[in-house]
């Protein structure tokens, strides 16, 4: 009854009530305001797709306007077929923006015109197409008036497309604006409900010490929960940083131009390939090999933002045995052009996703293959014991009253600079150009992001043309299975 009397003990619990509070609104308001950034993502992505098949759908009508006009000149019978299949593909397109936009009468409306003025055009093509196969030309059949409605017709289907584009885009620039703001609110109100909530836990830690000064083993236990907790919240600050970085590149309109550069290319590849002076073909393979980059560093960086995801429903015990063997399979290629040799010992089970371990090693036998020695054959050796209680207790991540595995996976290649181990985690960071080295730099930051997702690190020691090799510390599994 005296302590309940006590001033710190009172301040103590009241603190701890608003801390309390604090956290319970805090998680609200982010859960809510994450629900909105998922709802206007998959909005943004909804609109984003609808534009792409828009520009397909535009891309048929012009390939099937392109066929007919190689009928009527050359009067060969492939044109014919391509022109089929056009027409095939662009109903089937047709059809599907309807599906996507069925919420919208708008576009409804501009997709059923659009389609009366497909099928118009569609009829007046077989007309032309009958009658050069009986008269084996369009003499007699050709009139202005006919020339004249075959250019409105056309004129006319353009202007439904572009309006039907200008409506998504103006939905696009809707829905990523309100995704902006969504995503640049949630850091604020996160970051406001921690600086309230560490104030009030500093407040409350000083009237504990002041109230149990004498409690010289309790204040050590203390400060080495404290520090553990500091190492945790820098941790999450790094990975709300880094989903910061990926949500303002994904918020930007990087898919849609990407997709008109590449269709537009490719529509200059098909019909001036060879016929561009200069060095046009040279600039113009320069622009489909940009475009290329570019896709492939989108598709990394969503592959990033998704690594390491916890789905319970596919965590299971995993042998590591099975994973590699099924993955240097799949990269048996790459081994013989490489004439490598890989060596596999004996390795543990854990627990975990199988497609994430898989990326795992591929990622690093993929690195060991690309970075090798062009005057020696590569040499990857894979290999598994008990960690140490030393090297666990270096990481203040892991549970030092758990078991670990450590895993190596060792080669021979050029290796890399000892400050250079931690940098080439991290993303978007290369040693080399990318000239030398091809890749996107984000290979190795997905391997730490799912080695730590599973309670686990990664780290890496090398020193330059003595090969590398990277470390990883794994929990036992509960049941502490291995493979027989």
């Amino acid at each position: 009854m005296e302590n309940d009397k006590n001033p710190s003990i009172r301040q103590v619990k009241i603190y701890s009530i608003v801390t309390l509070i604090l956290i319970v609104v805090g998680s609200g308001i982010s859960y809510w305001t994450a629900g909105r950034i998922e709802y206007y993502t998959n909005a943004v992505m909804h609109t984003s797709d609808v534009l792409q098949r828009t520009d397909e759908l535009y891309s048929s009508i012009l390939e099937r306007e392109s066929n007919i006009r190689g009928y009527v000149i050359t009067g060969k019978e492939e044109f014919l077929t391509n022109y089929s299949q056009s027409n095939i593909d662009a109903d089937v397109l047709l059809s599907q923006l309807q599906g996507l936009t069925e919420d919208n009468a708008v576009q409804q409306n501009n997709f059923e015109e659009l389609r009366g003025l497909i099928n118009a055009r569609v009829r007046t093509f077989d007309a032309t197409i009958a009658y050069m196969k009986e008269h084996g030309d369009l003499e007699g059949f050709l009139d202005p008036s006919k020339a004249n409605n075959a250019l409105s017709g056309y004129t006319m289907i353009k202007n439904v497309v572009l309006r039907i584009n200008d409506v998504e885009n103006n939905l696009f620039q809707d829905r990523t604006k309100s995704l902006t703001n969504n995503i640049n609110a949630l850091p604020f109100i996160v970051g406001l409900i921690s600086v309230f909530s560490i104030t009030i836990g500093l407040v409350t830690f000083f009237s504990i010490y002041q109230y149990n000064k004498a409690q010289i083993a309790a204040d050590t236990e203390r400060s080495k929960f404290q520090e553990k907790l500091k190492d945790q919240i820098e941790l999450l600050d790094n990975s709300n940083k880094e989903l910061e970085q990926f949500a303002y590149v994904a918020s930007h309109d990087l898919q849609e131009p990407l997709r008109k550069i590449t269709a537009f290319s490719d529509l200059l590849k098909e019909q001036y390939a060879g016929k561009l002076e200069g060095d046009g073909d040279l600039y113009l393979n320069r622009i489909t090999a940009a475009a290329l980059r570019m896709r492939r560093l989108i598709t990394d960086l969503l592959e990033y933002s998704r690594a390491g995801k916890i789905e319970h429903d596919k965590i299971k015990a995993v042998k590591l045995s099975k994973i590699v063997a099924e993955m240097l399979e799949d990269v048996e290629v790459a081994i013989q052009d490489k004439d490598a040799k890989i060596t596999v010992g004996k390795l543990p089970k854990v627990y975990g996703a199988e497609t994430e371990y898989r990326q795992v090693f591929q990622n690093l036998i993929s690195n060991s293959l690309k970075f090798s020695k062009p005057d020696t054959k590569p040499e990857i050796n894979i290999t598994s014991e008990e960690a140490s209680s030393a090297l666990i207790n270096k990481f203040s991540t892991l549970d030092t009253d758990q078991k670990y595995h450590l895993i190596k996976v060792s080669d021979n290649g050029i290796g890399f600079k000892k400050e250079y181990a931690e940098r080439i985690f991290s993303i978007f960071q290369r040693l080399h150009g990318k000239k030398e080295y091809d890749g996107t730099g984000i290979g190795l930051s997905i391997t730490r992001k799912i080695i730590e997702k599973n309670g686990g690190v990664i780290y890496a020691d090398s020193s330059p043309s003595s090969g590398a090799t990277f470390n990883i510390i794994l929990p036992f599994t509960s049941r502490n299975l291995r493979d027989n």
